[in-house]
């Protein structure tokens, strides 16, 4: 395999993913909030305060909709 179309390949994929995450930053919280059911997902992660993560969950109300009652 050609070691030029392999750099290329290799940038494509760095290039696109630092486009989504300017596009969609708070992404890394859908994938971690993923497996998660239940209040798990109502919990706050460490490091965040309880009134932060209501402000973050008001700003995804389809997905933290049984939180926010």
């Amino acid at each position: 395999m050609n070691k030029k179309i392999l750099l290329y390949v290799l940038v494509g994929i760095i290039v696109l993913g630092i486009v989504i995450m300017t596009f969609f930053p708070n992404i890394v919280y859908v994938f971690k909030d993923a497996g998660k059911t239940g209040n798990s997902i109502c919990n706050p992660p460490a490091g965040t305060s309880l009134e932060q993560w209501r402000e973050h969950m008001g700003h995804h109300p389809d997905i933290y909709k049984n939180c926010l009652n």
